[in-house]
């Protein structure tokens, strides 16, 4: 694999040693690198959606009954590193859009089947019949209501029956945050990541044809982070609080981790109610999700990492933070 950590290096070098591994983190700049997802690839000059969030006043502050619109589509997309893959997706990328809404709201999704086969969508959020949720056969629609009443940063994937888990492995999940309602949350730079699989290897082309026998044994060939393996740094303030919203979509539980801080707060499952202080390492379950604050205190780089999976680093599963 091309180490892109190391990739055209402009700037200080710091070295990160984990797991017997070490890696150079090459700051290539300290300005951050914004892309806009075009068929499955990133363009200059437009934010990504998981760093384009409006947050908690504005969501909570709109009108409660709120609609989203998605289409299923199955698309070919670009994990960086040289590296394409056939998805299942909502609207067209890893992780689907993200759906931001406020306790107490009433939420219509508006959910369209293009693709080939029947999928659905099951939201964590809701606490509904679970019928509701699919199945929409091709060229369907499917419209599913339901209030949202408890905050938190929650998991939303395709529901298609006994093919569930391939279709959420073939990247059919997203995040849906609920903002609480009465408690205000710190001001800070705010983030969606995603933790997920690919299975199977790549081709000589570069294309990784979907292994539903590695799919079965819950053996990914990479974990991703907001389906790329190609992060540049994200660009930060010293003393910034940064906050995450975390899903995580499998397999396995993600031991969350920042290299060079501590874990300020960590929102288990995304409510203030479950609130831990102070820790190293967050642990996030298959299906679950959080919302992660850490504080950068100084200039230099920081990594978000899963503890756990450290060896798939040199790969690209990491997120940089560079601050000044």
């Amino acid at each position: 694999m091309v180490d892109i950590l190391n990739a055209k290096p402009l700037g200080n070098d710091y070295s990160v040693c984990t797991s017997d591994i070490t890696v150079a983190i090459a700051v290539v700049s300290f300005a951050l690198v914004t892309f806009a997802i075009v068929s499955g690839v990133w363009a200059a000059n437009t934010s990504p959606p998981w760093l384009s969030l409006a947050g908690q006043h504005a969501t909570c502050s709109g009108p409660r009954h709120k609609s989203f619109a998605i289409d299923m589509t199955e698309v070919e997309v670009d994990l960086g590193q040289g590296l394409k893959t056939t998805a299942w997706t909502f609207n067209g990328t890893v992780p689907g859009p993200t759906f931001e809404t406020c306790e107490g709201d009433t939420i219509t999704l508006t959910v369209a089947n293009k693709g080939s086969m029947a999928h659905g969508l099951d939201s964590h959020a809701f606490q509904i019949d679970a019928r509701k949720f699919g199945p929409i056969a091709p060229g369907k629609t499917l419209i599913i209501t339901a209030p949202v009443k408890v905050p938190g940063v929650f998991m939303y994937h395709c529901a298609a029956g006994e093919m569930t888990d391939q279709h959420i492995k073939m990247g059919m999940a997203g995040v849906m945050i609920v903002y609480p309602r009465s408690v205000v949350l710190p001001e800070a730079k705010e983030l969606v990541v995603m933790r997920n699989g690919v299975y199977g290897a790549p081709g000589a082309n570069g294309v990784i044809a979907a292994e539903s026998n590695e799919m079965e044994r819950n053996v990914p060939t990479f974990f991703i982070f907001n389906g790329s393996l190609a992060h540049d740094p994200i660009a930060v303030k010293k003393g910034q609080r940064v906050r995450v919203y975390f899903v995580n979509a499998g397999p396995g539980v993600a031991s969350v981790h920042v290299i060079g801080t501590i874990l300020n707060e960590v929102r288990v499952s995304g409510n203030p109610k479950n609130t831990l202080w102070d820790v190293q390492t967050a642990e996030v379950g298959a299906g679950d999700g959080a919302a992660i604050d850490f504080t950068i205190s100084e200039a230099g780089t920081f990594l978000f990492v899963d503890h756990d999976q450290l060896a798939h680093l040199p790969e690209g599963f990491v997120i940089p933070f560079a601050a000044e």
